[in-house]
């Protein structure tokens, strides 16, 4: 399965070369408490937990793209992104997220009230095709 740190730009390359998938925005410099954070970045998680995002691709057959958020800003205002409010954007305080999508279309965000946690973005994927969910890979 495709698993890729991308840029805004290849949105028109990824969108036409997949149904479904999920991209992730990430800070270049998060070194917070989370459990998913960038498959691509090293990270110095505080808790040193395990990365939840790996357990996530493990699990579900889905497309991943990873950008970062503050290359990333004026793209998702274009696209119509759910990202809270202005003065959090300018201030350049969005906490990392996931975005799922049909082809172009955006279908949802974990910050439509999705947890950024694994059972959050189990829901989130269901919401996006019960498919993807229904046929987990399972040990």
């Amino acid at each position: 399965m495709v698993r890729e740190q991308i840029t805004v730009q290849d949105y028109e390359r990824i969108s036409r070369e997949n149904e479904y998938y999920l991209w992730h925005f990430v800070r270049k410099s998060d070194t917070g408490i989370t459990t998913v954070y960038s498959i691509f970045d090293e990270k110095d998680n505080l808790l040193s937990r395990p990365n939840d995002t790996e357990t996530l691709l493990e699990t579900y057959d889905i497309p991943y793209f990873e950008s970062y958020i503050e290359d990333s800003l004026d793209f998702l205002d274009i696209i119509g992104a759910p990202l809270n409010s202005l003065r959090i954007r300018e201030k350049n305080m969005l906490n990392t997220f996931m975005l799922t999508f049909n082809k172009r279309r955006l279908i949802n965000s974990t910050y439509n009230g999705y947890c950024m946690c694994v059972e959050g973005i189990t829901e989130l994927l269901y919401d996006l095709n019960p498919e993807i969910v229904l046929n987990a890979k399972l040990d």
